[in-house]
């Protein structure tokens, strides 16, 4: 990767080519689709304003600025026809221009894939109260929707999107949006046309306005970045007045430096080539190669995402390690063209990235497709995948590339492998089972056999898992890895901030299933440790982690799943296995830390007590042995219905208010199963004296834990929220459950996750953890993403 990124170039040949590295290559990397950054009136125009100004003015434009703005700006407004600002880049544009013509009674509604300069000029009004949606990339369908629910609730509804989209190379759907802004009379819309400025249209003024020149309720923003062959934006209003408040009130544009004389000096030629035609030649050569390219594509058998009339060309790859390899072998070869990945992209939806210039030639484009075509199948045949894989990845029709070359000696050596593949685990030796997962919280065979009864059965969706076990065998037998996992409903939001979820439970309570997701993940809906063994010592772990995600990724497709996710991996990175995951197509999450204690087996209280340390001893004492003697402690087992139904009662009381980590609520018939079997310890806290005067008087606070020599793990926490406060009890329930662990003879103890700081009180100490994940649409976070607001 680093072959690809960050690299530092020199230009040759009028930017035909870079050279990177000492060697020479064909750049398909630039978005100067003109080519005109070495064009003799730019260079004329920039070395004349340097003598006539120096290089700079520097003061903000709200005081002075150079003659050479005003007569830019009266120069595009001949190519636009409309009132424009000129802006020192595009970025800044956005946000000078948003905040000021979008009011607190608007509503932004932002394309999917809406340029990431635009969404952060979003987050500006969202963070003011702005309402911010977001639909689905180019649905004209949602859009609508959104409209009409949108009536009558705000005064002005903003659609965001761009002309042509910088990814992908495809192109807004301008007619759908034309009649859109003439049905509906408070739909207003921003088009940042930033790739599609200056190669298109007679005056150079972009894709958009050359489908549709103007609408009295539509603002675009171009770049100069790109076909215009300088620096910096602009943004065209449909009126002065729109022109003039921006100009007046815009807070970038106020107290930013200006663009530099030279600059404006090589911009004011640019305008002047575009309105004097003397582009158009070079225009058409563009869109005689663009066409050229899109022939050849499919004289070739070389797939493209979206063939388009834009000089913006994606070539579907799926995980980024392939495209990654592809792009390594035409730089080899003297081609040099950029990676479109995660998280510019959904993880499988990587893919080779190239755009086209009017210094290129035919011979140029058709030798990059041609290569392309040569090393396409050859990678994905080296990296175990197929070209009908590939298309699934990115919803497209099946397409198939068959090689023109004999496998090279770099292909993957036939693994040895065998996995094992079951449904339940008392298919599994339980024995072997429960000797891997020692000591891993509670992923032992009994409670797992709970577990499939209580989430197998039909009925509630959030409540139906499906169990799937996987062993991993080398030659001789022994397991290379051992996992289980299932296929469930899961909360999108499950590590968003607390403030977030608590709004999408505001709207779950009329739409239970709203931003949920199924899920293949690793354990079930109340495992907790270590879901993953792996004999790390093993020669062939590498492809053994391969293997399981290739199963679960089948399970992913036969279930309809959207996202895969392999948790939780406790302790400091293993830089290593992340690696080989990420290449796998799965990204690292960071989850709320484990708080634990390592070590138990402490003979007294007060040697206990000298292991905290002072400042944790006075809070000790000062918070929950202070309290200590107002509670009867209870170790008993779950013997009645009412006990139960009680249990489960103080433990939604906790679920209700913990948005930290966001999870559906558990069953009630869970803690029927729970309370049945002897690898749980269940710990309660009764005020003292309470049962002496009713034998049925319910407990104050619960912690439902798993067992096992190796850890004590807690799991459920429940409480009477009355005397939380006035009695510390949740403090008081962690204190005794670390006296419990210990008493039991357990060597370590998992508080779990959440409310780190109350749980060093008690000794314990936070591990960091994480989660990989695979998210095969980004929609549903993108929406949560779109609900956070700054203060969360």
């Amino acid at each position: 990767r680093e072959l690809i990124y960050h690299s530092v170039t020199g230009v040759k040949e009028g930017g035909r080519t870079v050279e990177l590295d000492g060697v020479e290559l064909v750049n398909f990397g630039s978005c100067s689709y003109l080519g005109l950054e070495h064009h003799e009136a730019l260079k004329a125009g920039a070395i004349a304003a340097i003598e006539k100004f120096g290089m700079q003015f520097s003061s903000s434009r709200t005081f002075a600025s150079l003659s050479l703005y005003r007569e830019l700006e009266s120069k595009l407004e001949q190519v636009f026809g409309q009132p424009v600002i000129v802006n020192v880049n595009t970025t800044l544009a956005h946000q000078t221009v948003l905040p000021v013509i979008v009011g607190d009674k608007d509503a932004l509604i932002l394309d999917l894939q809406v340029h990431t300069s635009v969404q952060t000029a979003a987050q500006l009004l969202k963070a003011d109260g702005v309402r911010v949606d977001v639909i689905r990339h180019g649905s004209m369908a949602a859009l609508e929707r959104k409209l009409k629910a949108f009536k009558g609730k705000y005064r002005k509804v903003w659609y965001l999107a761009d002309g042509v989209y910088s990814m992908f190379g495809d192109t807004a759907p301008i007619a759908d949006l034309q009649r859109l802004l003439d049905e509906y009379p408070n739909f207003h819309a921003y088009i940042d046309d930033a790739h599609g400025f200056g190669w298109k249209g007679e005056r150079g003024e972009g894709w958009v306005r050359s489908q549709w020149h103007n609408h009295p309720r539509m603002v675009t923003a171009v770049s100069f970045n790109k076909a215009f062959g300088c620096i910096g934006g602009c943004v065209v209003f449909p009126d002065e007045a729109m022109r003039d408040l921006v100009k007046k009130c815009g807070g970038p544009l106020i107290f930013s430096g200006p663009l530099p004389a030279p600059v404006l000096g090589a911009l004011v030629a640019a305008a002047d080539l575009y309105l004097s035609g003397a582009l158009r030649e070079r225009q058409a050569w563009l869109a005689e190669l663009v066409d050229f390219t899109n022939k050849t594509a499919l004289e070739l058998g070389v797939p493209q995402y979206a063939p388009a009339e834009t000089p913006l060309f994606f070539i579907p790859m799926g995980l980024p390690r392939l495209t990654f390899k592809l792009a390594a072998r035409l730089k080899e070869e003297g081609l040099y063209a950029h990676v479109g990945s995660f998280p510019a992209t959904p993880m499988k939806q990587s893919g080779l990235r190239f755009m086209l210039n009017a210094n290129h030639s035919k011979a140029d484009v058709r030798r990059l497709l041609e290569r392309i075509r040569h090393h396409y199948p050859i990678i994905v045949e080296e990296e175990g995948t197929t070209c009908a894989e590939i298309a699934g990845h990115f919803d497209l029709p099946p397409f198939e590339v068959e090689r023109l070359a004999p496998m090279s000696d770099t292909r993957r050596r036939t693994s040895t492998l065998v996995v094992e593949r079951h449904r339940t685990i008392d298919a599994l030796d339980t024995q072997e089972w429960d000797a891997l997962f020692a000591g891993a919280g509670n992923l032992s065979a009994s409670a797992l056999r709970d577990m499939e009864s209580v989430f197998s059965a039909p009925g509630v969706p959030e409540e139906h898992c499906e169990f799937y076990y996987r062993t991993i065998r080398d030659e001789r037998g022994r397991p290379v890895l051992a996992t289980m996992f299932t296929s469930s409903l899961m909360k999108d939001d499950m590590f968003s901030p607390a403030s977030v979820s608590a709004e999408i439970e505001a709207i779950r309570a009329r739409e239970p299933h709203f931003l949920t997701s199924r899920t293949i993940g690793l354990g079930a809906p109340i495992t907790k440790g270590r879901h993953l063994y792996l004999d790390r010592a093993h020669p062939d772990w590498k492809e053994a982690v391969r293997l399981l995600v290739r199963e679960m990724e089948e399970v992913m497709q036969e279930q309809g799943a959207n996202q895969l996710m392999l948790r939780e991996l406790i302790g400091e990175e293993d830089c290593e296995l992340s690696q080989h995951l990420y290449d796998l197509g799965l990204s690292p999450v960071r989850l709320p830390d484990v708080s634990r204690i390592a070590s138990l087996g402490f003979a007294t209280r007060e040697e206990y007590m000298k292991s905290l340390g002072a400042s944790r001893r006075n809070d000790l004492r000062r918070e929950i042995l202070k309290h200590e003697d107002r509670f009867e402690v209870v170790t008993e087992p779950l013997r009645t219905l009412r006990e139960i139904r009680v249990a489960h009662r103080l433990y939604q009381a906790v679920a209700e208010r913990s948005f930290e980590l966001n999870l559906f609520r558990l069953p009630e018939r869970y803690f029927e199963a729970v309370a049945q079997n002897p690898d749980h310890d269940i710990l309660r806290l009764y005020l003292k004296g309470d049962r002496d005067r009713d034998p049925e008087a319910d407990p104050v606070a619960i912690m439902i834990s798993h067992v096992h020599p190796k850890e004590y793990t807690a799991l459920i926490v429940g409480l009477d929220y009355r005397f939380v406060e006035s009695h510390n009890s949740y403090k008081q329930i962690l204190f005794q459950t670390v006296m419990r662990a210990n008493e039991l003879g357990c060597a370590s103890l998992d508080l779990a996750f959440t409310a780190t700081d109350v749980k060093k009180k008690v000794g314990a100490r936070p591990e960091p953890a994480r989660a990989y994940v695979q998210l095969l649409d980004h929609f549903n976070m993108s929406v949560i993403h779109s609900m956070t607001r700054k203060a969360a």
